[in-house]
């Protein structure tokens, strides 16, 4: 009997094999259907073997279906993922480097590459997706989190934008140099960033603590922000018990805080949905995975404690606080809340209408803290139809 198609489409991937990657050494177990097949990458080759007892360093299940739509250019992973018709175990951000290894056909499918920019401990990664000469749109994730938190939104935004979802300085496969990880330390390195690959001004959507960051970067530097989706921002606390507390305490404690129970991780994060059903039990796995082998990084953790203790320490009053600032936010902005997000309480959406009474504010009456996975088709449409007025207004005007 002779080979299936699929072992045969699996095993042509090393013709088509960009060998561009001279750093990379990564062994993707990748699955389709009753097909198991290991492509091991070190530099500038590739094998695909059978699997064996080496564990990989990602898994990569789908269908035999959505592995030729695949495989034929009409389909991206990120938008087989998205749609539940691809699953990943190990770790989300390492599936991201598989589909850009290979050369494919260009039949309307999303096309994207993964790039670090900057050096040592100034490089950040970034997910590139979408029309190079379109307006730039950056992405920003919440404390803990990486680019693949608005991988859901990735697909439809592109279509439009330059999407650029980075991993923050401390977080992901970014750099983790020692800072102090406050909302100007990071607003001061992204605007770095943008330097380097000659970005004058962005579109911005920040989740939790990005929204924050990207929030400080227009208070900083309004000219080079265009306009700020800020979804569930971690804006400062007005409540903040054991302040003292937390003023003592050092990020480097952290340093020996490396166990943390597996199951307590994904009880937490499934606590940040207003109903934790609405995402794929695969999904919850696979942002553990990233997130356990993150966590294994003493300046990880030590990069997590600093940027909460200071998102806690964030001042809300006074002459130089969070909201006298934010009054005179001089762009266009949008606010999600969500009514059953534990972290932020939809109460701050009063303060902010206060603060900003030309903001757009809403309040999701069935979302937690991330709205871009808990309800990724309706966050997408609300940022496009946010962006697109932008364009109208300024042909109004």
């Amino acid at each position: 009997m002779g080979d299936s198609p699929v072992v045969r489409s699996l095993e042509t991937l090393p013709r088509r094999f960009r060998g561009d990657t001279p750093h990379l050494s990564a062994r993707f177990r990748i699955q389709v259907g009753r097909t198991v097949r290991d492509v091991v990458v070190t530099g500038d080759e590739c094998a695909v073997v059978k699997a064996n007892g080496v564990r990989p360093d990602v898994e990569i299940h789908t269908d035999p279906e959505t592995w030729f739509e695949m495989d034929e250019g009409r389909i991206s992973g990120i938008e087989a993922f998205a749609e539940h018709r691809l699953m990943v175990r190990g770790s989300i951000e390492r599936s991201l480097l598989f589909e850009p290894l290979f050369e494919r056909p260009s039949a309307g499918a999303l096309e994207y590459s993964v790039e670090s920019v900057g050096r040592r401990g100034g490089r950040i990664s970034a997910l590139f997706a979408g029309d190079p000469d379109a307006q730039p749109l950056m992405m920003l994730h919440g404390l803990g989190g990486t680019k693949s938190s608005f991988l859901p939104l990735v697909p439809a935004l592109a279509r439009h934008y330059r999407v650029i979802a980075i991993d923050l300085p401390g977080f992901g496969s970014s750099a983790k140099p020692r800072g102090v990880y406050d909302a100007k330390w990071f607003a001061r390195r992204v605007f770095t960033f943008m330097d380097q690959l000659d970005i004058d001004d962005a579109l911005f959507a920040g989740n939790s603590m990005g929204g924050r960051i990207s929030l400080e970067m227009g208070m900083l530097e309004p000219d080079r922000v265009r306009a700020i989706a800020a979804l569930c921002p971690a804006t400062a606390f007005f409540q903040r018990p054991g302040l003292w507390v937390v003023k003592l305490l050092r990020p480097e404690l952290a340093f020996a805080a490396s166990r943390i129970p597996r199951g307590r991780v994904v009880e937490g994060l499934k606590q940040l949905f207003a109903d934790s059903s609405r995402v794929e039990p695969e999904w919850y796995e696979a942002a553990v995975d990233d997130f356990m082998q993150i966590w294994r990084s003493p300046r990880a953790r030590m990069a997590f404690s600093a940027a909460a203790r200071h998102l806690y320490l964030d001042e809300p009053m006074g002459e130089r606080g969070f909201y006298t600032r934010l009054a005179a936010l001089d762009c266009p902005s949008l606010f999600v809340f969500g009514k059953h997000d534990p972290i932020i309480s939809p109460q701050f959406s009063h303060k902010v209408h206060k603060a900003l009474p030309n903001a757009r504010v809403a309040v999701w009456k069935d979302s937690g803290h991330v709205p871009q996975i808990e309800h990724p088709m309706r966050t997408a449409a609300m940022l496009e139809d946010f962006y697109g007025s932008l364009s109208e207004d300024r042909k109004a005007g």
